[in-house]
Formats: C-alpha cells, sequence, structure tokens
C-alpha cells in the first residue's frame, strides 16, 4: 500500500490534509480528505474515494479527485504507477477473496 500526504490548497484553510495512495487489497487507488480537527477531536473525514474493489482504476482518476482540494507535486501519477506494479491486486489471495466475500462480492467461477 502507498500513502502520499498531499498540501491542502490556499483556499481551504477548513483542511488538514488530503492523502491518496494505491490499495493493493482493494485494487483501487484512494483518495482522503481531512477537514482540521478540534482541540478535543481527531481529523474528520471530509471525502473518502475508493473504498470498493477496483473503484479507482487510474492515477488520473484519482489525481482528477484530489486537484480540487490540493497541490497536486509533478510526477505523483507516474509514482502512483510505480505503485500499482510494484504491488499488484491479487483476486487470488486468500485475505482479498474474504475481503470480497465480507464486501457481498462473490467471483463467478472461470468459464
Amino acid at each position: 500500500m502507498s500513502r502520499y500526504s498531499l498540501r491542502p490548497l490556499a483556499g481551504h484553510a477548513d483542511l488538514f490534509e488530503v492523502a491518496l495512495g494505491w490499495d493493493p487489497g482493494l485494487g483501487t487507488y484512494f483518495v482522503m480528505v481531512f477537514g482540521t480537527p478540534d482541540r478535543e477531536s481527531e481529523p474528520d473525514i471530509r471525502l473518502w474515494r475508493g473504498t470498493r474493489p477496483r473503484e479507482i482504476g487510474t492515477p488520473a482518476g484519482v489525481i482528477a479527485i484530489a486537484a480540487p482540494y490540493a497541490e497536486v507535486p509533478e510526477g505523483l501519477a507516474r509514482q502512483l504507477e510505480i505503485d500499482r506494479l510494484r504491488f499488484p491486486h491479487n483476486p487470488d489471495r486468500p485475505a482479498n477473496q474474504l475481503l470480497e466475500e465480507l464486501l457481498g462480492r462473490t467471483r463467478s467461477a472461470p468459464g
């Protein structure tokens, strides 16, 4: 799994962090947008995408979701693709099969 912390845009003083990365277990890229925490609480999650198997399939897709909230460094799309290639999704791994079953998705048998 990879995770990169991006700096929120200047117009988003209400945001604490924008995080994105690659989740090989779900086979998807993900993005999370966190609001600024109160003194007595953790940052609230304002946006969380990439929580379902294969939800976001490309670096461009996840960056498009994050770009309205954060500064996107040059080369991040390439690094995300490298992460996907280094840690590929393997639906045959027992942990991934269990995860899909828990999420209520079943795989069809090969034809």
